[in-house]
């Protein structure tokens, strides 16, 4: 399979994105740093290579019981946020600093993601989240 590298295209979403990777078929084809790591590159390989994905597998078996799936899964460390994305036929996983939003870095993300022909998210999600965000911004008022 030939990769094009996605990182240049993703880092210019957001500033507060710091590091993204990408597994494919248990091969990570792409990880670009583009703020100073915070941990070893081999632990970052060893996230991306059995911890990523064995979370968004068991996240997704769950999912598929009667949630209708799993778009994403953010988690927070202590130094910085993990969101982590199905992706065609492995993962995207995207480290975003602390202090950033990271629900709306990762709602840009599943929107280029989507542009791109990777992660589809369909119509009624796109409806679910809007409706959310307007719940969100009304109850701000």
């Amino acid at each position: 399979m030939t990769w094009t590298n996605i990182s240049p295209q993703v880092f210019e979403l957001d500033p507060g994105i710091r590091y993204l990777a990408v597994n494919q078929d248990g091969e990570i084809v792409e990880m670009a740093q583009r703020l100073p790591t915070h941990n070893p590159v081999e632990t970052d390989r060893m996230e991306e290579l059995l911890v990523n994905p064995a979370i968004l597998d068991l996240t997704k078996r769950r999912g598929d019981l009667d949630l209708d799936g799993v778009r994403y899964i953010i988690i927070q460390y202590g130094l910085q946020y993990q969101a982590i994305f199905n992706y065609r036929n492995g993962h995207v996983s995207v480290g975003i600093e602390s202090d950033s939003d990271a629900v709306g870095v990762v709602s840009k993300i599943l929107e280029h993601l989507d542009l791109q022909g990777g992660s589809r998210v369909d119509l009624q999600w796109r409806s679910r989240l809007a409706g959310l965000r307007t719940k969100q911004h009304l109850g701000a008022i």
